[in-house]
């Protein structure tokens, strides 16, 4: 009797080992980059469901035990695509992870290259060349004109076309406050020269970690304009053709006195200024002096690229009042 249980018992427990064993899947895998076929290391491997899981090691293997009803297992690795695969009845993987693929939309230039925007610290503001034809403007400086904030774009006069006075973050220095110009690597006082459709994108470093390579000429603050180039990948010549037109005028005139009542008023303050307060003339100064100044601002541009070089070529002329104020040949740009 005494035998027979032995050998019952010794049965029974070779049925729970053989359970045990045949429960169990052991999985063997190396995880390689799709595209360079490179193994990865430190990849993150998760049973999927559960929070069991192990990391490849430095030649991208990985080895995982799993229990009965643990079939699909997830990978994980920064800068790539997740990726879940069933080893169901496998034993030996090979797994490929595809690297993310991102647009660099918002990479922007600083004083000694670029960087993408979410890796910069400084206060930089950017604007792109869409959001610079957005709206109509007659030089380079009034397209920043309520886009950026702590710029102050003003006119120096109410002449119509007249200059752009910038200040970056108010009044930083004595005598001259305007900030300085870096076009294409070229340091300048001023770019009213530039035609505001030849911009590919304008920089505006404010602070004195952004601006400290240009030294104390950066200290009111540094505007770099990158201009548009040919490119490479154009097969064949592009051509733009940008035309705006507009007037400038008086937004509201001031209330004045009339001939009659500028009388009355003058003699109340020096009597016998006028004897005869009905025949001052009514003249509208206002009148005479503002007009209606019509500006018109044409461009035209070629780019496009052959087998030896890149060329952007541009041609822009700013009209205002039957006077053509300004135009210009732009460059053409090798590779």
């Amino acid at each position: 009797m005494k035998l027979q249980f032995k050998y019952v018992f010794l049965l029974m427990l070779g049925l729970m080992w053989s359970n045990t064993l045949f429960a169990q899947q052991t999985i063997r895998g190396v995880v390689i980059d799709a595209d360079t076929k490179e193994t990865l290391p430190g990849v993150n491997v998760v049973v999927l469901g559960t929070s069991k899981g192990i990391a490849t090691d430095l030649d991208g293997i990985f080895v995982l035990s799993l229990k009965e009803g643990e079939s699909v297992l997830q990978f994980s690795y920064l800068g790539y695509e997740k990726f879940e695969m069933d080893v169901t009845g496998k034993t030996d993987i090979t797994v490929e992870l595809k690297p993310i693929i991102t647009m660099m939309d918002e990479v922007v230039v600083i004083g000694y290259g670029t960087v993408k925007k979410s890796d910069l610290t400084g206060a930089v503001s950017s604007i792109k060349s869409a959001d610079i034809g957005k709206i109509t403007a007659f030089n380079a400086e009034q397209s920043l004109q309520g886009r950026v904030s702590g710029v102050q774009i003003t006119t120096t006069s109410g002449a119509p076309g007249a200059a752009a006075s910038v200040r970056i973050r108010g009044v930083g220095t004595f005598n001259n406050s305007a900030p300085i110009y870096v076009v294409d690597g070229v340091i300048l006082d001023d770019i009213s020269f530039l035609n505001s459709g030849d911009i590919s994108s304008m920089e505006i470093l404010k602070d004195a970690s952004a601006t400290a390579i240009y030294g104390s000429r950066g200290a009111n603050g540094v505007i770099l304009v990158t201009t548009k180039t040919g490119s490479a990948s154009m097969d064949k010549a592009i051509v733009n053709v940008s035309m705006e037109s507009g007037i400038q005028q008086l937004e509201k005139t001031i209330d004045l006195l009339d001939g009659r009542q500028f009388a009355i008023i003058s003699n109340e303050i020096r009597p016998g200024s006028f004897n005869n307060v009905d025949a001052v003339p009514n003249t509208d100064w206002q009148d005479l002096i503002f007009k209606v100044a019509p500006m018109q601002n044409h461009q035209i541009s070629v780019t496009g690229s052959t087998q030896n070089s890149d060329y952007y070529v541009s041609f822009g002329m700013f009209q205002q009042d039957g006077i053509i104020d300004k135009s210009h040949f732009e460059r053409i740009t090798l590779k």
